[in-house]
């Protein structure tokens, strides 16, 4: 599997390790933080490293729970839009609800109605992981 990560663009510029989380699960799960249940996401959103909510950040709250799954296949990373509305964007383009496509590096992701992000997909190869 080649290393991988998703950059959180916010104030605190979160790096989720992809390799790292898929490691022993086939799936990742992305969203917001539950608040009526101790189930949570694999990567919470709009969160600080100490899990805190960044709530001078509206953009947070239009975000699923369950917003989207990643998973690593044959070599590839895919994205599956499992939000309640298809509100998934890959760069400009919304993916349909359910709808599951392969991740390029550099591609910028958005999450929810209000598009929090970017957060951008970044595989790292021989002699790029310095130039993100």
């Amino acid at each position: 599997m080649k290393p991988a990560k998703l950059i959180e663009i916010s104030e605190e510029n979160r790096v989720h390790d992809l390799t790292r989380l898929l490691s022993d699960k086939p799936k990742i799960v992305i969203g917001r933080r539950n608040l009526f249940s101790d189930a949570q996401a694999d990567i919470l959103l709009g969160e600080d490293e100490n899990g805190k909510p960044n709530t001078s950040r509206f953009l947070i709250h239009g975000v699923s729970r369950r917003q989207a799954i990643i998973s690593h296949e044959g070599g590839n990373y895919y994205i599956k839009d499992c939000s309640t509305y298809g509100t998934t964007r890959m760069n400009d383009e919304l993916l349909g609800k359910g709808e599951k496509r392969i991740l390029e590096r550099g591609v910028n992701l958005f999450f929810g109605k209000n598009k929090y992000g970017p957060v951008i997909f970044w595989q790292d190869f021989a002699g790029n992981s310095d130039k993100i």
